[in-house]
C-alpha cells in the first residue's frame, strides 16, 4: 500500500521539484537584471542631465537667433510694405477710375464725368482709416483732398514741408518719366499731433484721361507702429520644447509681450511686491545693461502663481529700446529626468513580470499534464461549440466589415464613381457631389463622358481605353468640367474589376480636385524664374531662352541673336554713399529703362548684384545697324541720373555685346559678351564694345544725339 502511494507520489514530486528548480533560477535572473538595470539607469540619468543642460543652451541660442532675425526683418520692411501697399491701394484706385471712365464718359458731360471720378474716391479709407486719395492737376490745382475739402481747387504749388521741400513740386516730378508714375517722400503733420511734420511716402500716377495725378500714401511711423503688435503676437506664440517661450521688455523692465504671462504685460516687475520677481526682473534689466547673457531666475509658469526655477538668455536689442529674453523653465528638465526614473521602474516591473509570468505558465504547464486525459473528452465537445462560434464571429466580422466599406465609401475626400460594364454610373459618393457640382441623382445611369471638358482630344481618350484593356488601370491628370461649367484639373485613376473568368463587371474611378497644387506649381515656377527685386528673368530663364533660342537659330539659320552685358560703373560706391535701399531703387529704375528701351520679342535678365543682361534678337540683313542703334539707346537711357527723393544720383554703365556666330555655344557666346564688357571697363567705362576682331566702340552720346535717341 505505501509502495503503491510512493510510485504515485514520486511523479508529483519530481514535477514539483521541477518547478521549484526553474523558479529559482527564474528569481536569480529577476535579481540580476533588476540591479543591473538599477545601476546602468542611475549612470544614464547623470550623463542625461548633462547633456540636457547643454542642449538647453543650444536651444535658447538658436530660438533666439531666429527671433531677433525676425524682428529686425519686421522693421526692415516697413519702408517696402509702405511703398507696396501705396502702389496697390493707387492702383485700385486707378482701376476704379478707368472703369468709370469707360462706362459713362460717352452719357456724362465732361465735368459730370469728372465730378463722378472724384466723389467715387471722396469717401473710401484704409490703412486703419488713416488713408485717403487725392487727386491733383498737374500745374497743381488741387481736384481732390478729403481732409481740407476747402483747398480744393486751388494751387497748391507753393506748399512746403518743415525741410523746405516743395510737397506738390514732388508729386509732379514723381510722374514725369516714362511710366508716368513714381514714389514722393516728404513730411506733413501727423494725425496724433497737428504741430508736428513727420516723415511721409506716397505714390502717384497719373490718369490719362484727364492728366490728373492719382495717388495716396502714409506716415512711415505709423507702419513701423503697426507692426508692433505683429511683433509683440509674433514673441507671444513662440513655443519651443514644453515649457520654451519668449518675452519682451524695454529697459527700464516694463513687460511688453510674454508667451508666459501676456495678463501682466504693461506691468513694470522691478517695482514687484513681490521680492523674488523683483529681483528676477531687476537681473533681467541688469544683464541686458552688460551686454546680455545666460542667466537663472524665478519667473511664473503659464497658470501657477507661485514662480519656477527658469534659464533664460536675455539679449538687448538697443536701437529699439528693448530686452529680448528666450526662456526654459528647469521643471521640463525635471520631468524628462522623472520621465527617465518612471522609464526604468517601467522596465523593472517588465523584467518581474516577464519572469512571473514565465514561472505561471511552467507551472500551468505542469498541471496541464495531469489533467490531460482528463480534458481529452471535453475538448472533443469544445472543438463542435469552437467551430459554431467561430462561423458566428465570421458573420459578424463580414457585416460588420461590409458596413465599414460603404462608410469609407461614403466619407473618402476623394470623388468615387462606380460604373457598369457598359461604363453607365451605379453609385458615387458625397465628394462627387462636393467637387462636381452635380447630385447623386443627376449622375447615376448616365455615362461619366457628362463630366468632360474639351482640353483633351479624341486620341487622349483612345490612349486612355487602350490602357484600361491592356493592364487593367489608367491614372493620370486630366481637365473636367463642373456643373456650372467650370473647367478644373483632377488627378483620375480608373481600375477595371473582372470577375473570375475575365470579363468586365465594373470601372472604378476614383479623382480629386488638384486646382490649389496646379497654382501652387505655376506660383513656385514663377518665383523661381524671377529676380525678386527688379521682377526681370534671372539667371535660369536666361540661359533656358537662350538655349531655346539658340537651338532655333541654329534649325532654322534665322533670327540672328546677340547678347548685351550691362554692368553698373561703380555702383558699391552708391550703396557705401547712399544705403542699399537706394541702391535697390537704382536697380530697380535700371531695370524698368533696360524693359521700355527693348521690344517684345527681346529679354531682359537681372543676373547679379548690379549686372543685367539683354537677349536680343534680329533680322540678319548683312549689317549691324540694329544692334548699334538699340546700343546707343540703351546706353543713352542708362546714363541718365536717377532721382531718389531729393538726391540726384549719376549713374554709368558700361556694356558688352556680341552676336552668335553659327557653331557657337550658350558658353561661348556669353564668354565673348564677357570679354567684351571687360574691354568696356578697361576703357574707361560708360561705353559699349562690340566683341570681334576689331571690336567696335560706341562711347557715351552727345546731349544732342541722346536727345535723338
Amino acid at each position: 500500500m505505501n509502495k503503491n502511494n510512493n510510485t504515485t507520489r514520486f511523479p508529483a514530486q519530481l514535477l514539483w521539484g521541477v518547478s521549484c528548480i526553474i523558479l529559482i533560477l527564474l528569481l536569480s535572473q529577476t535579481v540580476y537584471f533588476f540591479i543591473s538595470t538599477k545601476n546602468q539607469h542611475q549612470h544614464q540619468l547623470v550623463s542625461l542631465r548633462e547633456n540636457l543642460m547643454q542642449s538647453q543652451r543650444k536651444r535658447l541660442d538658436a530660438e533666439m537667433a531666429d527671433a531677433e532675425y525676425m524682428i529686425r526683418q519686421m522693421f526692415t520692411e516697413a519702408t517696402d510694405l509702405l511703398k507696396r501697399e501705396s502702389r496697390q491701394q493707387t492702383r485700385q484706385a486707378l482701376q476704379l477710375m478707368n472703369s468709370l471712365y469707360q462706362r459713362y464718359h460717352k452719357q456724362l458731360s465732361e465735368a459730370e464725368m469728372k465730378q463722378l471720378l472724384i466723389e467715387a474716391l471722396r469717401e473710401i479709407r484704409f490703412f486703419d482709416g488713416r488713408g485717403y486719395y487725392f487727386i491733383d492737376q498737374l500745374d497743381g490745382t488741387a481736384v481732390l483732398l478729403p481732409i481740407a475739402p476747402e483747398m480744393e481747387g486751388r494751387s497748391l504749388l507753393n506748399n512746403r514741408d518743415d525741410t523746405g521741400h516743395y510737397i506738390m513740386r514732388g508729386l509732379i516730378e514723381a510722374v514725369s518719366n516714362a511710366q508716368r508714375a513714381g514714389f514722393s517722400n516728404y513730411r506733413w503733420y501727423a494725425p496724433d499731433n497737428n504741430q508736428v511734420m513727420k516723415d511721409k511716402i506716397a505714390y502717384v500716377e497719373v490718369f490719362e484721361p484727364y492728366n490728373w495725378i492719382v495717388g495716396t500714401g502714409d506716415y512711415l511711423y505709423r507702419f513701423e507702429d503697426d507692426l508692433k503688435p505683429r511683433i509683440y503676437n509674433y514673441i507671444r506664440n513662440i513655443r519651443f520644447g514644453h515649457t520654451g517661450y519668449f518675452a519682451l521688455a524695454s529697459n527700464d523692465g516694463t513687460l511688453l509681450a510674454s508667451g508666459v504671462t501676456p495678463e501682466l504685460e504693461g506691468v513694470n516687475f522691478t517695482d514687484d511686491p513681490n521680492p523674488r520677481i523683483r529681483e528676477s526682473a531687476q537681473t533681467v534689466v541688469d544683464t541686458a545693461r552688460n551686454g546680455g547673457g545666460y542667466r537663472f531666475y524665478d519667473w511664473f509658469r503659464p497658470g501657477d502663481t507661485t514662480p519656477s526655477k527658469k534659464l533664460s538668455l536675455i539679449e538687448p536689442l538697443q536701437d529699439r529700446g528693448w530686452i529680448l529674453i528666450a526662456g526654459i523653465f528647469q521643471d521640463e528638465l525635471s520631468e524628462l529626468l522623472l520621465a527617465q526614473e518612471q522609464s526604468r521602474d517601467r522596465e523593472i516591473r517588465t523584467v518581474v513580470i516577464k519572469q512571473v509570468i514565465a514561472f505561471t505558465i511552467i507551472g500551468l504547464l505542469a498541471l496541464l499534464l495531469t489533467l490531460t486525459y482528463s480534458r481529452w473528452l471535453q475538448s472533443r465537445f469544445k472543438r463542435y461549440e469552437n467551430d459554431i462560434h467561430k462561423q458566428q464571429t465570421m458573420l459578424r466580422n463580414t457585416a460588420d466589415s461590409l458596413k465599414l466599406s460603404s462608410l469609407i465609401f461614403e466619407s473618402a475626400y476623394e470623388g468615387i464613381i462606380v460604373s457598369d460594364a457598359d461604363n453607365n454610373i451605379l453609385q458615387v459618393n458625397s465628394a462627387v457631389t462636393r467637387i462636381t457640382g452635380y447630385q447623386q441623382d443627376e449622375l447615376i445611369g448616365k455615362n461619366p463622358t457628362v463630366l468632360a471638358s474639351d482640353r483633351q482630344d479624341a486620341g487622349f481618350y483612345r490612349r486612355m481605353w487602350q490602357s484600361l484593356d491592356s493592364e487593367g488601370v489608367w491614372r493620370g491628370e486630366i481637365w473636367n468640367q463642373r456643373k456650372n461649367g467650370e473647367v478644373y484639373p483632377e488627378w483620375l485613376s480608373i481600375s477595371v474589376n473582372k470577375d473570375s473568368s475575365g470579363r468586365v463587371q465594373n470601372y472604378i474611378a476614383i479623382f480629386y480636385d488638384i486646382t490649389q497644387r496646379k497654382e501652387l506649381e505655376q506660383q513656385l515656377r514663377s518665383m523661381a524664374e524671377t529676380d525678386p527685386l527688379t521682377g526681370l528673368a534671372n539667371r535660369r530663364a536666361l540661359m533656358d531662352s537662350l538655349n531655346r533660342d539658340l537651338a532655333f537659330k541654329e534649325r532654322y539659320q534665322s533670327p540672328g541673336i546677340a547678347l548685351f552685358f550691362v554692368d553698373l560703373d561703380h555702383f558699391k560706391a552708391i550703396n557705401d554713399n547712399y544705403g542699399h535701399d537706394v541702391g535697390d531703387t537704382v536697380l530697380s529704375e535700371v531695370a524698368n529703362r533696360l524693359t521700355c528701351c527693348l521690344r517684345e520679342s527681346d529679354l531682359a535678365c537681372r543676373v547679379g548684384g548690379d549686372e543685367f543682361v539683354v537677349l536680343s534678337k534680329f533680322k540678319e540683313d548683312g549689317d549691324s545697324r540694329q544692334l548699334h542703334q538699340l546700343s546707343r539707346r540703351l546706353l543713352s537711357e542708362l546714363l541718365k541720373p536717377v532721382r531718389f527723393a531729393d538726391v540726384e544720383i549719376a549713374i554709368s554703365c558700361s556694356i558688352g555685346v556680341a552676336v552668335h556666330h553659327q557653331g557657337e555655344d550658350s558658353y561661348a557666346l556669353m564668354k565673348s559678351a564677357d570679354q567684351a564688357l571687360y574691354m568696356a571697363k578697361h576703357q574707361g567705362r560708360g561705353r559699349v564694345i562690340f566683341y570681334g576682331d576689331n571690336p567696335s566702340t560706341i562711347a557715351c552720346p552727345s546731349p544732342a544725339e541722346a536727345e535723338t535717341l
